[in-house]
């Protein structure tokens, strides 16, 4: 009996200490994912935090993507599930996929540890600890029912995410029921000082028993290229709230109205366009098809030559077979290549490319999606994308709107609206990235040309279908496929007429 009693005891002696000092058990028995203990490695910061929770019953935690808030609820966790007998954890985020991040982060915690590994049970939604009868369960913000439940330690992630208000206000309600029972809210700035979000923010910034911290500065490890990098491609707002925790006015404006206002300003001819290509947004119902041609001027200025926008009358679907005619049509007249998404038009994809149309099929992803409408911005930001007056274009690009998921953020139109002309464009700009140009018997001039298009697209570009430049007596390159066309660009008049909007742009 002798034999068992001892390990036991010992155990219990590692329990008590760790009640009496919590910092003992993060420090010595959290190990990293990479094997380091976490007490060799916390940083300032972390430490601040878990002395912090310590010393106040209730915790709001505020900070710029690549913190480590995850893991500090993770690590809170983990240590509530040891030094309490009995607890009742609940970790409530804005989904259940975004809960189980914490979860999957506390397993990892007790496999890691040998003298915990083998304690922890843990299924699709939470985690057990049988030796002291404690539990992890994890719930989305939307859950049907939470009243009843008996927390012993609430974690709430990314409240500034959550789209209503019930569960904070059944969780925090039921704080009463179990002594010491305490909440901690984990995550970035929000934007809207209606949200609970806000009124809790303000609740810790006020209470004594609160402890509160806004941390507006990068983490320490953080790579600060990296850190650059999300500045130039994320919105102005969105870099202000996911990377400096700062809380900003607005509903996630993609664009202010300063930045659509450039684009309509300063508007270079049409002739200095050097390459071109189409942009197909093609709807399947109700929704109007938008056909855009961009082109590419000598100082690296991406100019919008053409907006076509097809709407169905009422009660009538698109006539597809007439926009395929026009889209080939203008395609072949410009030599232009296609950009499209598949879902969409793979029928028509497949008959242009037929008919000798350089196809790209553009498969919308959240990721492509995000580089799609990120070189828009990259754009727009560096004062390199012009139109001429476009009602339409201007009040879509105005109406999109930003959201955080949890694969990044995702740019979309508000409810009601509309973003076909913008997703047009900038299907037409990334057929444009898609361009490569010969590269053999380059002039100076067309060298800056291509420098000035790698400015923006980050490679040389190769001119479609094995065209071969000319130069003419001075060395300046001359563009034989728009011969005839005096004005620099294609007459796309006449081509729009019945049910299509002719509210486009000519190319002069």
């Amino acid at each position: 009996m002798s034999v068992t009693r001892k390990p036991r005891a010992k155990a219990a002696a590692l329990v008590e200490a760790w009640q009496r000092d919590r910092m003992v058990f993060r420090k010595t028995m959290v190990t990293l994912p990479d094997g380091r203990r976490f007490g060799d490695v916390m940083s300032p910061q972390q430490v601040e935090d878990a002395e912090g929770l310590d010393q106040h019953r209730h915790g709001y935690i505020e900070a710029g993507r690549g913190y480590g808030k995850t893991w500090t609820a993770s690590v809170e966790v983990a240590t509530e599930l040891i030094t309490r007998p009995g607890a009742q954890v609940y970790c409530v985020a804005a989904d259940e996929d975004q809960a189980r991040l914490i979860l999957a982060d506390a397993v990892g915690i007790f496999e890691r540890a040998p003298l915990l590994r083998g304690l922890a049970k843990s299924t699709r939604t939470g985690l057990t600890i049988a030796a002291t009868g404690s539990k992890l369960t994890v719930l989305p913000s939307d859950a049907p029912s939470a009243f009843g439940l008996r927390p012993s330690l609430v974690i709430c992630d990314e409240i500034a995410e959550w789209p209503h208000r019930k569960m904070w206000d059944v969780m925090y309600s039921s704080l009463g029921k179990v002594p010491g029972a305490r909440i901690i809210c984990v995550g970035t700035a929000g934007w809207d000082q209606t949200s609970i979000a806000w009124e809790v923010r303000g609740i810790a910034t006020s209470e004594p028993d609160w402890y509160f911290v806004s941390r507006q500065e990068p983490a320490p490890w953080i790579d600060p290229a990296w850190i650059e990098a999300q500045r130039r491609t994320l919105p102005a707002h969105t870099f202000a709230r996911l990377i400096e925790s700062r809380w900003v006015d607005g509903a996630g404006a993609f664009l202010s109205a300063d930045e659509v206002g450039d684009v309509f300003r300063d508007v270079p001819a049409p002739d200095t366009v050097v390459y071109r290509a189409l942009g197909l947004d093609l709807g399947l119902s109700k929704d109007s098809a938008v056909l855009a041609l961009v082109g590419v001027c000598a100082d690296g200025t991406v100019l919008i030559l053409a907006l076509a926008t097809y709407t169905p009358r009422r009660g009538e679907r698109l006539d597809l077979r007439e926009i395929e005619e026009e889209t080939v049509r203008t395609a072949l007249l410009t030599d232009a290549p296609l950009a499209l998404d598949p879902w969409q038009a793979v029928l028509l994809g497949q008959r242009a490319q037929a008919q000798g149309v350089a196809v790209h099929e553009f498969s919308f992803t959240s990721d492509s999606r995000r580089k799609l409408f990120g070189r828009v911005l990259d754009l727009i930001r560096m004062r390199s994308l012009k139109c001429g007056p476009h009602d339409l274009l201007r009040r879509e690009l105005l109406g999109l709107e930003t959201s955080e998921t949890l694969s990044g953020w995702r740019v979309d139109h508000k409810v009601g609206q509309h973003d076909d002309h913008v997703v047009a464009v900038a299907l037409a700009v990334a057929a444009l990235a898609a361009m490569q140009l010969v590269e053999t018997d380059i002039s100076p001039a067309e060298g800056a040309r291509l420098r000035a298009f790698s400015k923006h697209f980050g490679g040389a570009p190769m001119l479609p279908s094995g065209y071969a430049l000319a130069y003419d007596d001075q060395g300046e390159p001359l563009d034989r496929r728009f011969a005839g066309f005096a004005d620099g660009g294609p007459d796309m008049s006449g081509y729009m007429d019945g049910n299509v909007n002719t509210d486009y742009l000519e190319p002069r």
